[in-house]
Formats: structure tokens, sequence, C-alpha cells
């Protein structure tokens, strides 16, 4: 993996998982010195906005990751920490997809049960995430990228 991918990743995943962090620390934990409000907290809708706004960042990332280290890795049979690669990409569909989910959704049963299967398995995720290169003693590799196949259709 090349070090603006790993960067694209870590960037978008780390604020993808601060956000939802501190918006759920807000959503439940925090106290709003406003009585009055419906809001836990003041600053829980821009919060929430960053980790929506972010989001596509890191699926984005997550597809440069998948093509370009889970599938070579996957494919080589490189034992070295596969199976928490292998989890975190499995995981990585149910938190994005209840994350869309969960924006649509009307009803407040299932609002409430998408939100907290959505923060589970996203709590899950970002501790996997964190955990995942620890084991590695390597550094993304900085060759040149390979040029592109020529075409061999005549033109």
């Amino acid at each position: 993996m090349k070090r603006w991918e790993a960067w694209v990743n870590h960037a978008g995943w780390g604020l993808v998982s601060l956000s939802g962090l501190v918006y759920g620390w807000l959503k439940y934990f925090a106290a709003n010195p406003d009585p009055d409000s419906r809001l836990a907290h003041p600053w829980q809708p821009a919060v929430l906005a960053v980790h929506v706004l972010a989001a596509p960042f890191a699926v984005f990332a997550l597809g440069v990751v998948l093509r370009r280290h889970a599938l070579a890795r996957l494919s080589s049979g490189e034992a070295d920490r596969r199976k928490t690669g292998l989890t975190m990409t499995l995981l990585a569909v149910p938190v994005i997809l209840s994350g869309y989910v969960l924006q649509v959704l009307t009803g407040d049963a299932a609002r409430r049960w998408t939100g907290w299967a959505h923060a589970g398995i996203g709590l899950v995720y970002a501790v996997g995430y964190a955990l995942h290169p620890l084991a590695s003693r390597s550094l993304p590799d900085d060759a040149p990228e390979l040029p592109a196949e020529p075409d061999h259709l005549g033109s």
C-alpha cells in the first residue's frame, strides 16, 4: 500500500471514528445546559454532520485499501493479520449499510435499534482498525507505481 493510500484511509476512518465517538458521548452522556432543549448537547447536530459528511470519504478509502491491500493479502495466502483484516473487511459492510439506512428510517424503534447496531459494530470496527496494524513492522510501500498495461488492440 502506498503512503498516500494509507494516509487517506487513516484520515477517513479516523475522522469517522472520532466523530462517531464524540457524537455518542454527546448524545448519551453529556448534559445540556438548557433543560428545555430536546438535544442532549448543543454540539450534537454539528458533530453528527461531520460524521455523516466524513463517511463517504472513509468508504472511498476502504475501496482503495480493499483493492490495493486487502484483496492482495487474501489472495496471496499471507497469514500475517489475515483474520483481523478479513473480520474488519466483513464488519465494514454492516457498519456502512446501517449508517446509510439510519438516515432514511422514520420509525422510532427501527431508528433506535439500527442506531445501536451501527454504534456497536462501528465501535468494534474502530477498535479493530486501531489494533490491526500493531503487529506490522512494515511501512507503506513507496515504490513507484507500475506503468499502465499497453493497449494491444492496434492503438
